[in-house]
Protein backbone atom coordinates (compact mmCIF):
# COMPACT_ATOMS: atom_id res chain seq x y z
CA UNK A 1 0.00 0.00 0.00
CA UNK A 2 3.06 2.76 0.85
CA UNK A 3 6.81 2.33 0.07
CA UNK A 4 9.07 5.00 1.13
CA UNK A 5 12.24 5.17 -0.33
CA UNK A 6 14.89 7.62 1.57
CA UNK A 7 12.81 10.05 3.07
CA UNK A 8 14.20 13.31 4.56
CA UNK A 9 12.36 16.55 5.53
CA UNK A 10 14.61 19.72 6.88
CA UNK A 11 13.07 22.81 7.95
CA UNK A 12 15.29 25.58 7.60
CA UNK A 13 15.91 27.63 10.93
CA UNK A 14 16.27 31.65 10.52
CA UNK A 15 17.89 34.28 12.91
CA UNK A 16 19.66 37.90 12.78
CA UNK A 17 17.94 40.49 12.03
CA UNK A 18 17.59 39.87 8.23
CA UNK A 19 16.46 36.72 9.29
CA UNK A 20 18.89 34.58 7.28
CA UNK A 21 18.92 30.53 6.91
CA UNK A 22 21.49 29.85 10.47
CA UNK A 23 20.81 26.13 10.18
CA UNK A 24 18.46 23.49 9.74
CA UNK A 25 16.10 20.83 11.57
CA UNK A 26 16.51 17.38 10.38
CA UNK A 27 13.17 15.90 11.34
CA UNK A 28 12.88 12.86 9.68
CA UNK A 29 16.53 11.72 8.13
CA UNK A 30 16.26 8.98 5.57
CA UNK A 31 13.88 7.09 6.17
CA UNK A 32 12.53 3.65 4.40
CA UNK A 33 9.86 1.30 4.67
CA UNK A 34 6.60 -0.69 3.79
CA UNK A 35 3.14 -0.79 5.12
CA UNK A 36 0.99 -3.81 3.65
CA UNK A 37 -2.48 -3.45 2.36
CA UNK A 38 -4.67 -3.98 5.29
CA UNK A 39 -2.28 -3.68 7.65
CA UNK A 40 -1.80 -1.40 11.01
CA UNK A 41 1.78 0.00 11.20
CA UNK A 42 2.65 1.46 14.18
CA UNK A 43 5.20 4.44 14.77
CA UNK A 44 6.73 4.71 18.34
CA UNK A 45 9.13 7.63 19.91
CA UNK A 46 9.81 9.86 22.14
CA UNK A 47 8.74 13.82 21.35
CA UNK A 48 10.65 15.10 18.34
CA UNK A 49 11.97 11.91 17.12
CA UNK A 50 10.20 12.92 13.86
CA UNK A 51 6.89 10.71 13.85
CA UNK A 52 4.05 13.17 13.09
CA UNK A 53 6.49 15.08 10.39
CA UNK A 54 7.00 11.61 8.41
CA UNK A 55 3.14 11.29 8.64
CA UNK A 56 2.60 14.68 7.27
CA UNK A 57 5.14 13.64 4.65
CA UNK A 58 3.34 10.71 3.88
CA UNK A 59 0.10 11.95 3.57
CA UNK A 60 1.65 15.49 0.96
CA UNK A 61 0.38 17.72 3.35
CA UNK A 62 4.19 19.02 3.68
CA UNK A 63 6.91 18.25 0.83
CA UNK A 64 9.91 16.10 1.69
CA UNK A 65 13.05 17.09 1.00
CA UNK A 66 14.25 14.52 -0.57
CA UNK A 67 13.21 10.81 -1.41
CA UNK A 68 10.12 8.92 -2.86
CA UNK A 69 6.60 8.49 -2.01
CA UNK A 70 4.81 5.33 -3.36
CA UNK A 71 1.03 4.73 -2.63
CA UNK A 72 -0.51 1.77 -4.03
CA UNK A 73 2.03 1.05 -7.02
CA UNK A 74 2.02 4.66 -7.89
CA UNK A 75 4.84 7.71 -7.36
CA UNK A 76 3.23 10.15 -5.53
CA UNK A 77 6.47 12.33 -4.95
CA UNK A 78 5.90 14.89 -7.69
CA UNK A 79 2.03 15.58 -7.35
CA UNK A 80 1.32 19.21 -6.89
CA UNK A 81 -1.91 21.44 -5.91
CA UNK A 82 -4.49 19.68 -8.06
CA UNK A 83 -3.25 16.92 -8.51
CA UNK A 84 -3.31 15.96 -5.34
CA UNK A 85 -7.06 16.12 -5.38
CA UNK A 86 -8.09 12.80 -6.08
CA UNK A 87 -5.22 11.49 -4.05
CA UNK A 88 -7.08 12.89 -0.96
CA UNK A 89 -9.97 10.38 -1.38
CA UNK A 90 -7.63 7.34 -0.56
CA UNK A 91 -5.70 8.70 2.47
CA UNK A 92 -6.47 10.70 5.29
CA UNK A 93 -5.21 11.48 9.10
CA UNK A 94 -7.55 11.67 12.44
CA UNK A 95 -5.27 14.25 14.18
CA UNK A 96 -4.36 14.16 17.65
CA UNK A 97 -6.70 17.04 19.45
CA UNK A 98 -10.24 16.80 18.48
CA UNK A 99 -10.58 20.21 19.97
CA UNK A 100 -8.89 21.66 17.35
CA UNK A 101 -9.10 19.48 14.75
CA UNK A 102 -13.48 20.57 14.03
CA UNK A 103 -13.99 24.37 12.72
CA UNK A 104 -15.75 25.68 16.10
CA UNK A 105 -18.45 27.32 14.17
CA UNK A 106 -19.55 24.98 11.74
CA UNK A 107 -22.23 22.06 12.56
CA UNK A 108 -21.26 18.68 12.41
CA UNK A 109 -23.25 18.26 9.18
CA UNK A 110 -21.07 20.63 7.45
CA UNK A 111 -18.02 19.57 8.84
CA UNK A 112 -18.16 15.83 7.98
CA UNK A 113 -20.13 16.31 4.86
CA UNK A 114 -17.58 19.06 2.99
CA UNK A 115 -15.59 16.28 1.75
CA UNK A 116 -18.50 14.90 -0.53
CA UNK A 117 -19.56 18.67 -1.33
CA UNK A 118 -15.53 18.99 -2.60
CA UNK A 119 -14.79 15.69 -4.14
CA UNK A 120 -18.45 13.98 -5.35
CA UNK A 121 -19.91 17.64 -6.14
CA UNK A 122 -23.12 16.29 -3.68
CA UNK A 123 -25.88 18.65 -1.88
CA UNK A 124 -28.68 19.03 0.36
CA UNK A 125 -30.57 15.69 1.53
CA UNK A 126 -27.99 13.66 -0.71
CA UNK A 127 -25.16 15.05 2.37
CA UNK A 128 -27.53 14.73 4.85
CA UNK A 129 -27.88 10.99 4.02
CA UNK A 130 -24.75 10.23 3.67
CA UNK A 131 -23.61 12.48 6.60
CA UNK A 132 -26.78 10.46 8.88
CA UNK A 133 -25.27 6.84 7.94
CA UNK A 134 -21.72 7.58 8.48
CA UNK A 135 -22.40 8.95 12.35
CA UNK A 136 -24.46 5.74 13.05
CA UNK A 137 -21.57 3.80 11.62
CA UNK A 138 -18.86 5.99 14.85
CA UNK A 139 -21.22 5.81 17.49
CA UNK A 140 -23.41 8.98 16.55
CA UNK A 141 -26.96 9.65 16.76
CA UNK A 142 -27.72 11.14 13.11
CA UNK A 143 -29.70 14.08 14.97
CA UNK A 144 -26.22 15.18 16.05
CA UNK A 145 -25.50 16.37 12.32
CA UNK A 146 -27.21 19.49 13.43
CA UNK A 147 -24.88 20.69 16.50
CA UNK A 148 -21.86 21.80 16.81
CA UNK A 149 -18.45 20.97 18.20
CA UNK A 150 -18.35 23.16 21.43
CA UNK A 151 -21.67 20.54 22.78
CA UNK A 152 -20.07 17.34 22.31
CA UNK A 153 -17.81 15.04 24.89
CA UNK A 154 -13.82 14.46 23.89
CA UNK A 155 -14.89 11.54 22.57
CA UNK A 156 -17.76 11.97 20.70
CA UNK A 157 -15.61 14.87 19.14
CA UNK A 158 -13.22 12.24 18.37
CA UNK A 159 -16.04 9.97 16.79
CA UNK A 160 -16.63 13.25 14.51
CA UNK A 161 -13.19 13.22 13.42
CA UNK A 162 -13.31 9.85 12.26
CA UNK A 163 -16.55 10.42 10.55
CA UNK A 164 -14.88 12.99 8.58
CA UNK A 165 -11.94 11.04 7.90
CA UNK A 166 -14.30 7.86 6.98
CA UNK A 167 -16.97 9.47 4.75
CA UNK A 168 -14.91 9.09 1.14
CA UNK A 169 -13.99 5.77 2.01
CA UNK A 170 -10.28 5.89 1.91
CA UNK A 171 -7.95 3.61 1.74
CA UNK A 172 -5.56 4.53 4.05
CA UNK A 173 -5.52 6.87 7.34
CA UNK A 174 -2.34 8.17 9.49
CA UNK A 175 -3.85 8.10 12.95
CA UNK A 176 -1.65 10.76 14.62
CA UNK A 177 -1.79 9.96 18.23
CA UNK A 178 -5.92 9.34 18.37
CA UNK A 179 -6.56 8.70 21.79
CA UNK A 180 -3.93 10.82 23.88
CA UNK A 181 -6.26 13.57 24.05
CA UNK A 182 -9.22 11.80 25.77
CA UNK A 183 -9.93 9.86 29.08
CA UNK A 184 -8.44 6.53 29.45
CA UNK A 185 -11.98 5.43 30.05
CA UNK A 186 -13.26 7.08 26.04
CA UNK A 187 -9.76 5.23 24.92
CA UNK A 188 -10.77 1.65 24.88
CA UNK A 189 -14.01 2.59 22.81
CA UNK A 190 -12.14 4.67 20.14
CA UNK A 191 -9.97 2.12 19.74
CA UNK A 192 -12.21 -0.91 19.52
CA UNK A 193 -14.32 1.49 16.78
CA UNK A 194 -11.50 2.17 15.13
CA UNK A 195 -10.72 -1.79 14.83
CA UNK A 196 -13.91 -2.41 13.92
CA UNK A 197 -13.86 0.27 11.36
CA UNK A 198 -10.82 -1.25 9.85
CA UNK A 199 -12.26 -4.68 9.48
CA UNK A 200 -15.44 -3.46 8.21
CA UNK A 201 -13.52 -0.98 5.52
CA UNK A 202 -10.44 -3.19 4.56
CA UNK A 203 -7.94 0.02 6.03
CA UNK A 204 -4.84 0.42 6.33
CA UNK A 205 -3.20 2.21 9.37
CA UNK A 206 0.04 4.24 9.95
CA UNK A 207 -0.64 4.39 13.52
CA UNK A 208 1.25 7.49 15.02
CA UNK A 209 1.90 7.48 19.27
CA UNK A 210 3.69 7.82 22.67
CA UNK A 211 1.30 4.88 24.31
CA UNK A 212 3.56 1.66 23.74
CA UNK A 213 0.84 -0.38 25.52
CA UNK A 214 -1.72 0.82 22.47
CA UNK A 215 0.78 0.09 20.17
CA UNK A 216 0.75 -3.22 21.33
CA UNK A 217 -2.51 -4.26 20.82
CA UNK A 218 -3.47 -2.42 17.49
CA UNK A 219 -0.30 -2.89 15.53
CA UNK A 220 0.83 -5.69 13.31
CA UNK A 221 4.42 -4.49 12.82
CA UNK A 222 5.97 -1.14 14.65
CA UNK A 223 8.29 1.26 13.46
CA UNK A 224 10.75 2.59 16.38
CA UNK A 225 12.13 6.39 15.36
CA UNK A 226 14.96 8.37 17.28
CA UNK A 227 15.86 11.83 16.55
CA UNK A 228 14.74 11.24 12.63
CA UNK A 229 16.06 7.86 12.27
CA UNK A 230 13.75 4.52 11.99
CA UNK A 231 16.13 2.80 14.32
CA UNK A 232 13.98 -1.10 14.72
CA UNK A 233 11.27 -2.43 12.43
CA UNK A 234 9.76 -6.07 13.64
CA UNK A 235 6.36 -7.85 14.11
CA UNK A 236 4.86 -6.65 17.72
CA UNK A 237 4.87 -9.56 19.69
CA UNK A 238 8.87 -10.09 18.61
CA UNK A 239 9.75 -6.25 19.00
CA UNK A 240 8.36 -6.51 22.26
CA UNK A 241 9.29 -9.83 23.49
CA UNK A 242 13.09 -9.51 21.85
CA UNK A 243 13.54 -5.86 21.36
CA UNK A 244 17.71 -5.78 19.49
CA UNK A 245 18.39 -1.77 19.75
CA UNK A 246 19.00 -0.34 23.25
CA UNK A 247 16.29 2.29 22.76
CA UNK A 248 14.28 -0.02 22.03
CA UNK A 249 14.82 -1.21 25.38
CA UNK A 250 14.69 1.44 26.81
CA UNK A 251 11.30 2.56 25.57
CA UNK A 252 9.91 -0.64 26.96
CA UNK A 253 11.71 -0.88 30.29
CA UNK A 254 9.28 2.65 30.71
CA UNK A 255 5.84 0.35 30.49
CA UNK A 256 4.50 0.17 33.82
CA UNK A 257 3.73 -3.73 34.29
CA UNK A 258 1.78 -5.11 37.44
CA UNK A 259 2.93 -8.33 37.98
CA UNK A 260 6.09 -7.58 40.12
CA UNK A 261 8.16 -11.56 39.08
CA UNK A 262 8.03 -9.83 35.78
CA UNK A 263 9.44 -6.59 36.69
CA UNK A 264 12.37 -8.63 37.64
CA UNK A 265 12.65 -10.92 35.01
CA UNK A 266 12.19 -8.50 32.16
CA UNK A 267 15.36 -6.44 30.71
CA UNK A 268 15.69 -3.08 31.81
CA UNK A 269 17.49 0.39 30.05
CA UNK A 270 16.94 3.61 31.99
CA UNK A 271 16.88 6.09 29.04
CA UNK A 272 18.87 9.03 31.08
CA UNK A 273 19.14 12.60 29.63
CA UNK A 274 16.76 14.21 26.64
CA UNK A 275 16.65 13.64 23.03
CA UNK A 276 19.43 16.12 21.19
CA UNK A 277 18.57 18.94 18.74
CA UNK A 278 17.79 18.03 15.97
CA UNK A 279 19.01 21.00 14.43
CA UNK A 280 22.33 19.62 15.52
CA UNK A 281 22.17 15.88 15.74
CA UNK A 282 25.53 13.62 16.97
CA UNK A 283 27.51 12.41 14.83
CA UNK A 284 27.62 8.26 14.36
CA UNK A 285 24.87 6.59 15.92
CA UNK A 286 22.21 9.21 16.87
CA UNK A 287 21.96 7.57 20.22
CA UNK A 288 25.04 6.80 21.25
CA UNK A 289 25.13 10.18 23.70
CA UNK A 290 22.26 8.34 26.17
CA UNK A 291 23.50 4.70 25.25
CA UNK A 292 25.02 2.82 28.13
CA UNK A 293 26.76 0.34 25.87
CA UNK A 294 28.38 2.84 22.85
CA UNK A 295 31.62 2.17 21.74
CA UNK A 296 34.05 3.80 19.41
CA UNK A 297 32.71 3.34 16.76
CA UNK A 298 29.16 4.32 17.26
CA UNK A 299 30.68 7.97 17.97
CA UNK A 300 32.45 7.32 14.38
CA UNK A 301 30.07 5.56 12.15
CA UNK A 302 26.33 5.39 11.32
CA UNK A 303 24.95 2.14 11.73
CA UNK A 304 22.87 0.89 8.97
CA UNK A 305 19.42 -1.06 9.35
CA UNK A 306 20.03 -4.88 8.60
CA UNK A 307 17.50 -7.62 8.78
CA UNK A 308 18.74 -9.80 11.53
CA UNK A 309 15.88 -12.34 11.38
CA UNK A 310 13.11 -12.74 9.51
CA UNK A 311 11.18 -9.16 9.35
CA UNK A 312 13.29 -7.76 12.26
CA UNK A 313 15.42 -4.88 11.28
CA UNK A 314 17.90 -3.15 13.42
CA UNK A 315 20.12 -0.11 13.13
CA UNK A 316 22.98 -1.14 16.09
CA UNK A 317 26.69 -1.75 15.97
CA UNK A 318 26.12 -4.02 18.88
CA UNK A 319 22.78 -5.67 18.40
CA UNK A 320 24.88 -9.01 18.86
CA UNK A 321 26.24 -8.43 21.88
CA UNK A 322 23.35 -7.52 23.43
CA UNK A 323 21.08 -10.19 22.26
Amino acid sequence: MLRLQDIRKYFPVRGGVLMKVIGEIKAVDGVSMDIGKGETFGLVGETGSGKTTLGRVVLKLIEPTSGRIFFDGRDITELRGKELLPLRREMQIVFQDPYKALHPKKKVKDIVGEPLIIHEGLRGKEVEERVSEMLKLVGLNPEHMHRYPHEFSGGQRQRIVIARALILRPKFIVLDEPTSALDVSVQAKILNLLSDLKEKFGLTYLLISHNLAVVRHFSNRVGVMYLGKLVEVAPTEELFENPRHPYTIGLISSIPVPDPKLVKSRRKLLLLGEIPSPMNPPSGCRFHTRCPYAKEVCRTEEPKIEEISEGHYVACHLWRELS
